[in-house]
């Protein structure tokens, strides 16, 4: 295709309110941008308006500057393409290098567009271009932020100017102009307002933030959307629905709120179909909110998440052992860091010590002339328990009575030590409330 029946093709489809033929048209992958490669003559900024202006129509703002950027974008893109990792073309520019020009050139297609998309009115049908765009810069930075980490070790002047993330970064406040404009359009009409495109923004949004380890400003976010006139959130794609809630409910078990994680990670759980990637990254974070209320998953759930095994089993049979050994092993304790589980796992340590004091309970023989368990037990028992071969965990007396405090502050356990005396005294009614029925500290 050449750039004046591009520019032709953006014309009609502009007069026309034709949203998807756009995002076709000014995507950087597909057979139509390899074929308007094919036929561009000449990729000097000058040369390729001046292609542009051969069209039949008349290129009016900001069509034309976001043609010819894009042009830009493609020609810069290919030539990346070509090169290997490290790689230098005829110019003695690097893949790196000329992965940052498509992003910059691209960067300025989104720059030209969102000063017109944030006027316009009724904008719903320029939405899909809006999604292609905003998809397509942060892929972009994302290519060219790891290319420019990959520099040679025989180049370090361009490796020291290099900046980590420093386009994604500019990705992300071209993000955060594209959630304003949809989110602050005013027009009367919600069936053709610029808000139907807020959710699928805001999960490129909340992408780019967990990228770039910039949690915090997820809560700017949201404090925009509870304020905002916006239609229900059951109004707007499942796909949308999902990812929104899937942020959410993780945002919220970062933020140690683990009830409300829970809510959100399994309404995003129902919205997915089995077998989808989703379904993983879901159960990532749901799984430990589950153990910390002694809910323990069906198997088949954990196909792909093995590092969890060791510690459901612990829980079930009261193994502390195995479940600090599982807690201690680099690999594992790597991969909970990462993904931010780690405390969360590391709290349903208790609930499994609360499983081990229980079964050790359920183990003594019935008080003299009842059928039913004492409700005394003796220090000395309870330590001769945990400090067995079969148990291995070598508490002192003092550090155990210090751990059967901690479950009964926390409401593992309902009863009191008997200090003087040297005694556990539980309660006769529900010694052991169910975990379901704990609430979670995080003191």
């Amino acid at each position: 295709m050449k750039p004046s029946l591009f520019a032709d093709a953006v014309i009609t489809a502009a007069s026309t309110s034709d949203g998807h033929t756009l995002a076709q048209l000014f995507a950087i992958g597909g057979p139509l941008a390899a074929s308007l490669l094919l036929e561009l003559p000449d990729p000097r900024p000058p040369r390729i308006i001046a292609a542009l202006r051969k069209c039949t129509g008349y290129l009016a703002s900001p069509w034309e500057d976001m043609c010819s950027h894009h042009l830009s974008a493609l020609y810069s893109f290919s030539i990346a393409s070509s090169l290997p990792a490290g790689g230098v073309d005829a110019e003695g520019r690097t893949r790196g290098e000329r992965l940052g020009e498509a992003f910059d050139a691209y960067n300025s297609v989104v720059t030209a567009f969102l000063r017109f998309f944030s006027t316009l009115t009724p904008g719903r049908w320029a939405l899909p271009l809006l999604r292609i765009l905003c998809l397509n810069l942060r892929w972009l930075a994302v290519q060219a932020d790891s290319a420019a980490a990959d520099v040679p070790s025989g180049n370090p002047a361009v490796r020291t100017a290099a900046q980590p993330n420093r386009r994604l970064e500019e990705c992300a406040r071209q993000l955060n102009k594209a959630f304003t404009a949809c989110i602050a359009d005013r027009n009367p009409s919600l069936v053709d307002s610029r808000k139907w495109g807020t959710y699928e923004i805001v999960g490129l949004v909340f992408k780019t933030y967990f990228r770039l380890k910039s949690i915090s400003l997820c809560r700017n976010i949201l404090r925009a959307i509870s304020a905002a006139a916006l239609p229900e959130l059951e109004d707007f794609p499942r796909s949308q629905q999902v990812t929104f809630r899937y942020y959410t409910g993780v945002l919220a078990f970062l933020n140690e709120e683990y009830e409300r994680g829970e809510v959100e990670l399994e309404r995003a759980l129902r919205g997915c179909k089995r077998g989808q990637e989703q379904v993983g990254l879901i159960l990532v974070y749901l799984v430990p909110v589950k153990l910390l209320k002694g809910q323990l998953p069906h198997p088949s759930l954990l196909s792909k998440l093995e590092v969890y095994k060791p510690f459901i089993e612990a829980l079930r049979t009261g193994d502390v052992k195995r479940f600090d050994s599982a807690l201690r092993h680099p690999q594992t304790e790597r991969w909970l860091v990462k993904r931010g589980t780690y405390i969360a796992i590391e709290r349903a340590r208790d609930a499994t010590l609360r499983t081990l004091l229980k079964l050790t309970y359920l183990s003594l023989p019935p008080a003299p002339g009842t059928s039913t368990q004492p409700t005394r037990i003796a220090l000395t028992t309870l330590h001769a328990a945990t400090s067995s071969e079969l148990v291995g965990l070598r508490y002192t007396k003092e550090e155990l009575e210090w751990v059967l405090a901690t479950l009964i502050y926390k409401g593992y356990v309902k009863g009191y030590i008997a200090h003087e005396r040297g005694v556990l005294v539980l309660s006769a009614k529900e010694a052991f409330p169910r975990l379901a029925n704990v609430p979670v500290t995080t003191t």
